[in-house]
């Protein structure tokens, strides 16, 4: 360091001449403030430091950011590639449902109400199902008993719902039978007779009908537990499941 003093102090001496050496102003340089003086010249710029320790600073956090893009996509490729689920079919068009005629037994189902056809008198008319009933039962008026050729029959005026529409029948007389009314001590005694009835296209069979005067009902036809025994159930939920059958 004392070398560089020396070379120093020549230069700056033959810079100012050798006349003026030594001058008034020259006289206090010694060979440690000469040090001094390069120290503090030899000493690198604080500011160049400052951009040194940012750009430092920056490359350290994108490091750290590329370390934790590269840890994630370590991630996702280990992970078990999933299936891509397969759009669901388009529902298929379904025909419309439709009233259920027939239960597992192949016993047909009749609603609480439905359309019967009578033979005789070839008409149809509105009947109400009764499960409570026995016999089933048709309104009836003028009802008179009388002989023909030995064999009992009966004339009644069918009612169908509309005076002005009566139908005038005369029938064999099967047998006459006792019905006690609820609401009545007297004993009522009917005439039974037989009409070959049809309920849509499935039931089609000779049934005995009480005659009584059922005027008051709803309906002029009452079909019991004879009719439907062993060949229909009830869906009491349901009126006029059958069509009107077409005619034999």
């Amino acid at each position: 360091m004392r070398f560089y003093a020396v070379v120093i102090v020549a230069f700056l001496t033959s810079l100012t001449g050798c006349a003026h050496w030594p001058s008034a102003e020259h006289r206090n340089v010694t060979l440690d403030g000469v040090e001094v003086l390069l120290e503090q010249y030899c000493q690198p710029a604080q500011s160049d430091d400052s951009d040194l320790d940012g750009i430092q600073q920056s490359l350290n956090e994108q490091q750290q950011r590329l370390e934790t893009l590269t840890h994630s996509i370590d991630r996702l490729a280990q992970r078990p590639v999933s299936q891509v689920p397969r759009p669901a079919p388009a529902p298929q068009c379904q025909p419309a449902l439709t009233k259920a005629t027939t239960v597992a037994d192949s016993k047909v189902v009749v609603g609480a109400t439905e359309w019967v056809f009578l033979s005789p008198p070839g008409r149809y008319l509105s009947a109400r199902v009764d499960t409570g009933a026995e016999t089933s039962s048709i309104s009836a008026r003028n009802i008179v008993r009388f002989e023909r050729d030995g064999k009992r029959w009966v004339s009644f005026d069918l009612d169908t719902g509309n005076a002005d529409n009566d139908i005038h029948l005369e029938v064999p007389l099967e047998r006459n039978v006792l019905i006690r009314q609820a609401s009545f001590d007297d004993v009522d005694r009917r005439p039974v007779v037989v009409f070959d009835v049809k309920l849509g296209d499935n039931l089609h069979q000779p049934t005995e009908f009480t005659l009584a005067d059922r005027s008051r009902m709803s309906y002029p036809v009452l079909l019991g537990r004879s009719f439907l025994k062993d060949v229909a159930v009830v869906d009491v939920g349901q009126e006029f499941i059958h069509p009107r059958s077409k005619k034999r």
